[in-house]
């Protein structure tokens, strides 16, 4: 992966699933609905000052939204950002 791109789409990890979960009501928040089902399926990730994730999360049957969320450099003592969330996805939808 080359610095500041994206790398190439994964399936998603216990880490990423554990930075990603916690953001379930800020993200019904920013979308303005809820969401029964909120599983993270797969990511991306870019090296920033930080690493920034994108996350493809299955909110219904046939419904994703994509989520980035920044994690900081350690030193920082700065937790998991939400940035963005984009609705109306389907499994099919790259993520970057």
């Amino acid at each position: 992966m080359a610095l500041g791109s994206y790398g190439e789409a994964q399936a998603i990890t216990g880490e990423v699933k554990g930075i990603v979960d916690p953001k379930k009501a800020e993200c019904e928040t920013k979308a303005g609905k809820t969401f029964d089902v909120f599983e993270a399926v797969s990511f991306v990730k870019q090296v920033v000052a930080g690493m920034n994730y994108k996350v493809k999360v299955k909110v219904s049957d046939t419904e994703y939204i994509h989520v980035l969320v920044y994690v900081p450099l350690p030193h920082t003592g700065e937790g998991p950002q939400l940035v963005s969330v984009e609705s109306g996805k389907t499994v099919d939808d790259p993520i970057v």
